[in-house]
C-alpha cells in the first residue's frame, strides 16, 4: 500500500483504539505510526525495504515496549504500526517471520488496483469524516500549536516516496498519472499533504502569535517598573 493509505488507516486504527483506552493520541502521531515501518526507506542499503520492519517478529516487541512505557498512548500507537502490517498483506504479502524464515502472507489484491485504490481514498475520506467528529480539523481551521508537529508526517511521506522513487530508477512524474488508479492515489496524497501543510502553517502562525503576546506583555510590565 502507498503511504496514503498507510497513514491514513494508521489513523483510524489509532483513534479507534485511543478511544476503547479512553486515551487522545495526537494526530501527528496517529498518522505517523502506520509510516513507521517504512522509515526502513532511510537505511537503503543498510536495511532492505519490506524485511525487518515489516516482520511480526521485529515489531511486536517495539509494540510491547511502547506499551509497558507510554501505556494507553503506546497501545493506540501501536495500534497505528500493526494496521501497515494489516495493509500490506491486503494488497500484497509481509514476511512476518523475517529473518528466520522469508515466508510471505498476504491475499495480494494488486498494487495498485482497484481495491487499493478503493482501500486508500476511501481511508482518506473516512479520516476527513472521523477528523469531523472528533475536532483534529480545528488543527488546520484555526490557528493551534499542536499543528506544527503535523509538519512531521508530512515531511515523511514526502520524504520516503522521494526516496524510494530514486532508490527504485522511478520516475514520480511520470508514473504518477499513467494510470486512473494512480492519478487517484496522487491527487489523495496531494490532497493529505495540502492539508498537513495547512495544519503546519496554523501551528507556525500560533507560535508567531504567541510570541508576539509574549513580548508585548513583557514591554508592559518593563513600562509599569519604569513608571514606579
Amino acid at each position: 500500500m502507498f503511504l496514503l493509505g498507510h497513514s491514513c488507516w494508521s489513523y483510524l486504527f489509532s483513534k479507534l483504539t485511543g478511544r476503547k483506552v479512553k486515551v487522545n493520541l495526537p494526530a501527528y502521531l496517529a498518522l505517523l505510526a502506520g509510516v513507521f515501518p517504512d522509515f526502513d526507506i532511510y537505511f537503503k542499503p543498510l536495511i532492505q525495504h519490506h524485511t525487518y520492519t515489516h516482520s511480526l517478529i521485529i515489531l511486536l516487541p517495539i509494540c510491547a515496549v511502547l506499551i509497558i512505557r507510554f501505556k494507553s498512548l503506546g497501545l493506540a500507537f501501536s495500534a497505528g504500526i500493526l494496521s501497515h502490517l494489516v495493509a500490506d498483506s491486503i494488497v500484497g504479502t509481509i514476511p512476518p517471520l523475517y529473518p528466520l524464515s522469508d515466508f510471505q502472507l498476504g491475499i495480494s489484491l494488486g498494487l495498485p488496483s482497484p481495491a487499493d485504490t478503493a482501500l486508500e481514498v476511501g481511508a482518506l475520506a473516512l479520516v476527513l469524516v472521523v477528523a469531523y467528529l472528533n475536532g483534529d480539523y480545528k488543527l488546520v481551521t484555526q490557528s493551534h500549536r499542536g499543528g506544527i508537529y503535523l509538519a512531521i508526517p508530512m515531511v515523511s511521506i514526502v520524504t520516503l516516496t522521494i526516496l524510494f522513487a530514486g532508490d527504485n530508477n522511478i520516475p514520480l512524474t511520470a508514473l504518477a498519472f499513467s494510470r486512473k488508479a494512480l492519478t487517484l492515489i496522487t491527487l489523495g496524497h496531494a490532497t493529505l499533504i495540502g492539508i498537513l501543510g495547512l495544519a503546519a502553517l496554523q501551528g507556525v502562525r500560533a507560535v508567531i502569535n504567541d510570541s508576539r503576546r509574549q513580548g508585548q506583555a513583557s514591554g508592559g510590565q518593563s513600562s509599569e517598573h519604569r513608571q514606579l
